[in-house]
């Protein structure tokens, strides 16, 4: 995971999660998704909170425990599969990818929201969460509320399709505290 080199050691050791990264994210919670049920029940985990808050850590912790129970994984920053999306569209490959990416049993999507999308872009992940929609664990990390998802997503009527699928089966986490990359004096 191209990730882990960025976390901290304190953050992500081997088969570790994350236990005290947050102020909002409690030992039982963590314990909890470390069982990874929500995995074999194809529920969604959302993860909100500011830059720094231990999102990514913490995601990128369940998807490692989650390889190393033999689930077929990928990690992926949101702005690297809105670009492959894209191109996607131009060399007719969107259904390759869509197939790919739709088969993962856990596909991590970090820092979504951090852009602003084309409809093509919008469109074609509407799609990808349609098709994992109760069949696969999708985790997403993002800094913005799910009230907030129009604006970056566009068409309000497909925003409330794709919240109606991400949420319906979904593990909701809102993370906040101190910024963990606050500079140490």
């Amino acid at each position: 995971m191209e990730n882990q080199a960025r976390q901290p050691a304190r953050e992500l050791v081997a088969g570790q999660l994350p236990l005290c990264t947050t102020t909002r994210v409690s030992r039982k919670q963590i314990h909890t998704l470390a069982e990874l049920d929500f995995i074999v029940k194809a529920e969604n985990l959302v993860l909100i909170g500011p830059t720094g808050v231990g999102k990514t850590g913490l995601a990128s912790g369940l998807l490692l425990k989650a390889l190393e129970n033999g689930y077929r994984c990928q990690f992926i920053r949101a702005q690297d599969l809105f670009d492959q999306m894209y191109a996607s569209l131009a060399d007719r490959s969107s259904r390759q990818l869509l197939n790919r990416l739709s088969r993962l049993d856990v596909l991590l999507i970090d820092e979504l929201g951090y852009l602003t999308l084309k409809p093509e872009q919008s469109n074609i992940f509407f799609k990808l969460m349609e098709e994992r929609y109760h069949r696969h664990c999708t985790i997403i990390t993002t800094n913005l509320g799910y009230e907030a998802w129009g604006n970056f997503l566009g068409n309000p009527t497909m925003v409330n399709a794709l919240l109606s699928r991400v949420r319906h089966y979904c593990h909701t986490i809102q993370i906040d505290g101190p910024s963990l990359r606050d500079p140490q004096g």
